[in-house]
């Protein structure tokens, strides 16, 4: 009985993760060319919706910072429609977002900016501890570098508001981006490759606990897709946003026989196998830690074991898998954030 009562809450964990929102289009709204305008996320992490209304389902999410384009922006409308570096159109009310132009955008990707490295922190107006909030900022949030003042940063948010956030809680952007060990070329030696798979592995133990979020891609809360994104990413990496269109990327590694050809920091995919005429479906992906187990979002961040019989056995086997490491800027649906166009300038 309790294995069963087990089983229906992992079902009901799994109906609730899916193959992550679904991206509607936009019918008859102009393309961001004809607009030639472009965006950037304004708040610690913005909320995009499916349809115009706070009411609807929550499609993803972006980090302050993070470069849109702009799909409709009614004058006379709260709502506008932006499209996230990996593809996704959803909606974001208008504080959500600084439009800019594109030569604002060549700017500001120019510019010296700093990264949040903190699971949290606050942009306060002045330099000193206890002073007025102007907004809060998690891991991954990138603001526009101003100067230093004793144990504060300045910074300029994408909205142009100056603010203060302690120099401890952020890292200059591009020496972030040259930094992140994870990111190696195809021929790097074994220990490089083992270090890149532990710096990922070190990322997602520390989401461990995060509350399950539909559609989330932040500290603040991830769904199973936005976790593997969001750990990648703090790792110099940009992934596609749902797990049905990661399993399609990097190099595919065969599973069919088994775990044995799998390494740590592999993502592997959950689903419906192709059976009785109907298509192969993914619905759920993880990081694979090593000797069976993995983790992932499911409820909250946690650690599941494959092995049959374990105390923490997941319910269900993986059907694909891909490499991700040392697979990235190479035609593979997988970015770096150092070399890719999407955060600094004429880096392609």
């Amino acid at each position: 009985m309790k294995r069963i009562f087990a089983l229906v809450l992992c079902l009901a964990a799994l109906a609730s993760c899916g193959n992550g929102p679904k991206n509607q289009k936009v019918e008859e709204a102009p393309q961001w060319e004809e607009l030639n305008q472009l965006a950037l996320a304004n708040l610690s992490v913005i909320n995009m919706r499916e349809d115009p209304d706070y009411a609807a389902e929550l499609g993803t999410q972006a980090l302050m910072g993070t470069p849109l384009k702009l799909h409709y922006a009614p004058e006379d409308d709260y709502w506008v429609n932006v499209e996230t570096p990996d593809g996704y159109k959803a909606w974001v009310n208008e504080m959500a977002v600084k439009v800019v132009t594109p030569e604002e955008l060549k700017a500001w990707k120019s510019s010296r900016r700093v990264i949040v490295t903190s699971f949290y922190t606050f942009f306060v107006e002045e330099p000193k501890e206890g002073a007025q909030h102007v907004s809060d900022a998690c891991w991954g949030c990138i603001v526009e570098y101003k100067g230093t003042s004793g144990k504060y940063t300045e910074v300029a948010l994408p909205d142009g508001r100056k603010a203060f956030v302690p120099t401890a809680d952020v890292m200059d952007f591009e020496e972030w981006a040259k930094s992140r060990k994870a990111v190696v070329p195809a021929n790097a030696s074994k220990s490089e490759v083992d270090a890149a798979r532990q710096e990922v592995l070190n990322t997602a133990y520390k989401f461990i606990g995060v509350p399950y979020l539909w559609a989330g891609t932040s500290i603040k809360g991830v769904d199973c897709s936005g976790f593997s994104k969001s750990v990648y990413f703090l790792n110099g990496y940009v992934l596609l946003r749902n797990a049905s269109q990661q399993y399609k990327t990097g190099e595919s590694v065969d599973i069919s026989q088994g775990l044995d050809n799998l390494e740590p920091a592999d993502l592997i995919f959950f689903g419906r196998e192709a059976k009785d005429g109907k298509p192969e479906r993914i619905s759920h992906v993880g990081i694979y830690i090593g000797n069976g187990k993995f983790i992932h979002s499911s409820e909250l961040v946690r650690i599941n074991d494959l092995t049959p019989g374990a105390p923490d056995e997941y319910y269900r086997k993986p059907i694909r898998a891909i490499r991700v490491i040392g697979n990235q800027d190479c035609g593979k649906d997988i970015v770096s954030v150092e070399k890719g166009d999407i955060y600094f300038e004429n880096n392609n």
